[in-house]
Formats: structure tokens, C-alpha cells, sequence
């Protein structure tokens, strides 16, 4: 038991870390964007991509039950660890959360594009990444 508590605190950790390091790959004019959103008192979202197709991680489900949250242009809703994190940091934050289902190999190009904020998806740092 413990140790599976250690590896999920260690997953955790590893999620906020990349969530961290991809959201500062997003272009300038999305800055722009939400600092004009902040002034105006509106609410700012964070999109975040995952695969939803690897549970425990991230799945998709039917209905919100548990607090699954509303997949991105989708009648079903994505839970598990990485959107528990997702929640956590836009609860820190105090932005909303949207999530982006994409394909495995579209994540990284999804940051880069400015489709999603960040990954939260169980990637590890290669030369290609």
C-alpha cells in the first residue's frame, strides 16, 4: 500500500511538472489574451490535452459521475489522475478547465499550435519532446 501511495504522489508530482513546463510553450498572443480577460473580470481556461483512453490515469465515461469533467466539443465527460490533477491546478489558479481529447501523437503538437495550454499525460522527456 505504501508503495503504490508513494507511486502516485510521484505521479502527481511528474503531471504538475509537465503541465508547468508545456504551458510556457504557448504563443505571445494568448498572453495577451488572458491578461485582457483578467482586466475584464472574466474567468480564464485552462484547455488541457490528454488522450483519455488510459485509465488510471485519464478515461472517458459517460456521465460526470465522480466529477468527471466535460470533454471539449464531446457528449462525454474524461476522469481519473490527470484530470484530478487538471481540477487541482485550475483550482489554484482559479481558471476554469477544459479538456481536449486528442490522439497520442497530436499532444505535444497541440501545445505547440496553441489547440491546448498543456499536456497532462503520462510523457516522459525524450530528444524528440
Amino acid at each position: 500500500m505504501k508503495k503504490n501511495v508513494k507511486r502516485m504522489m510521484a505521479l502527481a508530482a511528474a503531471g504538475i511538472l509537465a503541465a508547468g513546463a508545456l504551458t510556457g510553450c504557448g504563443g505571445g498572443a494568448d498572453t495577451a489574451k488572458t491578461e485582457g480577460a483578467a482586466a475584464s473580470g472574466e474567468k480564464k481556461t485552462l484547455k488541457v490535452a490528454m488522450e483519455c483512453a488510459y485509465a488510471p490515469y485519464n478515461w472517458t465515461q459517460p456521465d460526470d459521475s465522480n466529477g468527471a469533467v466535460p470533454i471539449s466539443g464531446s457528449n462525454e465527460y474524461a476522469y481519473g489522475y490527470d484530470v484530478m490533477m487538471a481540477k487541482k491546478i485550475c483550482e489554484e489558479l482559479g481558471y476554469d478547465l477544459e479538456i481536449v481529447r486528442l490522439d497520442w501523437d497530436s499532444l505535444i503538437p497541440a501545445v505547440t499550435t496553441g489547440q491546448a495550454d498543456c499536456v497532462i499525460a503520462g510523457q516522459s522527456i525524450t530528444s524528440e519532446r
